[in-house]
């Protein structure tokens, strides 16, 4: 037999005694169906209630098919009854002014834009509602605003009807209501704003408009050809309007502007930052070039060496200028705080690097064209340092035996294969500068 559902007449009640009909187990946690309840379960895109059952907390609201509504507890409750239970007012008050308010905006929205709304969702932080739109801008937005909040300070009284399928045709639905609710003994509740809106809706509403407070549109994205408007009612609204217009005058304030002026001032900001950058990246490109040249020398030799100031994009790019400048192979790597170490040689370059780091290569697998990934234990004792030909003096690791190396090959531009990253255990981290020696 389906539950008794106390909310639909009253939202406003939060104390009640309980008589316990039911219990069961609910994914491992004990849960009880009730005579009668005010606790809403979770449907029609409205959360389910929280609050307390015999002294438990009621962690979950869910109802099934034929309307049983099952109150999911933290811990089991005490034999027998009647039990006290309690609503979290906050949480309830708080799914009434969205859901209320989400009823006003969609009705603004279809008489103010012509469009309707398909689907809502009211969820923990921001509601939203999908309306058949294909493109909108901010301006419209203020107009469908304007027109809700105007019936929000109107402070209309919200009627709720219990019809037949029969009587529907006294209300002007702004869409057809879905399939008999189970447990509202074949009845269709309707909730209806005079002269506004009605809508077939078995949620929890506030009993006038202006308890909603206000509504306020935040964002809204492209999905399936329409629109997906978040927005915000009464207590949401309010603490987002108070961080916002925080971040806007303490941002206008530090760069001694006006708040109107700040968004104007950023975006030329963006506007010198990315062509500063790319004034930057044109000067790293001809130094590179410059110190590949006179690294690589001529005739041309390897190259070898530890950048500690360089970031490791700009060694892997490095590594290529040598390379284009002649250079059999490289062997560079970046800050030891990036464990990370860069190996490039050309298509029939001789000297490999299962040749100068066996320690590394000597698991590789696949065959010399392609991308190939090695994984390789390392012994605790690494043979000692050498110099590389015409390189600077290398640094071996020495780290824990369990220490795993993964390099990955990677082709690039003039037939050059460079191998990244390798990657340490956290206990290795800075451990490793980087690895080239000679057996």
């Amino acid at each position: 037999m389906a539950s008794e559902r106390l909310y639909y007449d009253d939202a406003y009640t939060t104390r009640f005694d309980a008589r316990p009909a039911r219990s069961k187990d609910h994914g491992g946690r004990p849960a009880v169906e009730l005579e009668a309840t005010y606790f809403y379960p979770e449907s029609g895109g409205q959360l389910a209630d929280r609050g307390t059952l015999a002294g438990a907390s009621v962690v979950d609201v869910q109802a099934e098919e034929d309307g049983t509504v099952w109150h999911v507890l933290a811990a089991a409750p005490t034999a027998g009854g009647p039990w006290r239970a309690e609503l979290d007012w906050g949480r309830r008050f708080d799914s009434m002014q969205q859901h209320t308010g989400q009823h006003i905006l969609s009705a603004a929205f279809e008489r103010v834009a012509g469009a309707a709304t398909s689907s809502s969702h009211l969820g923990e932080e921001r509601s939203a509602i999908e309306v058949g739109l294909a493109e909108v801008g901010w301006e419209r937005v203020r107009e469908v605003e304007s027109a809700a909040n105007r019936i929000v300070w109107e402070d209309r009284p919200i009627e709720r009807h219990w019809v037949s399928e029969g009587d529907l045709g006294r209300f002007a639905l702004r869409k057809p209501p879905p399939s008999e609710r189970a447990g509202s003994q074949g009845r269709i509740r309707i909730v209806e704003i005079p002269d506004w809106d009605a809508s077939a809706c078995g949620g929890t509403h506030t009993r006038r408009t202006g308890e909603v407070g206000a509504i306020k549109v935040v964002r809204w994205e492209k999905v399936r050809g329409n629109l997906r408007f978040e927005f915000l009612c009464g207590a949401r609204a309010l603490e987002d309007h108070a961080w916002r217009t925080e971040a806007l005058v303490e941002g206008a304030r530090k760069r001694t502007l006006k708040d109107r002026e700040l968004l104007a001032h950023l975006e030329r900001a963006a506007g010198e930052r990315d062509e500063l950058r790319k004034r930057l990246d044109e000067l790293i490109e001809r130094l590179l070039l410059a110190e590949a040249r006179e690294r690589v020398g001529n005739p041309p030799r390897p190259v070898s060496g530890f950048s500690p100031a360089r970031p490791r994009e700009e060694t892997r790019r490095f590594a290529i200028k040598c390379l284009e400048a002649g250079a059999p192979w490289v062997a560079s790597a970046p800050a030891p705080r990036t464990p990370w170490w860069c190996w490039g040689g050309r298509r029939r370059c001789p000297s490999t690097s299962r040749r100068w780091c066996p320690g590394c290569s000597s698991g590789a697998a696949g065959g010399a064209a392609g991308a190939r990934t090695w994984c390789r234990r390392r012994r605790p004792t690494p043979p000692p340092p050498r110099r590389l030909g015409g390189g600077r003096r290398t640094s071996c690791a020495r780290s824990p035996a369990d220490q795993r190396f993964v390099v990955a090959s990677v082709r690039c531009s003039l037939r050059v294969r460079v191998t990244a990253p390798m990657r340490l255990p956290a206990s290795a981290t800075g451990t490793l500068t980087w690895i080239a020696y000679l057996p």
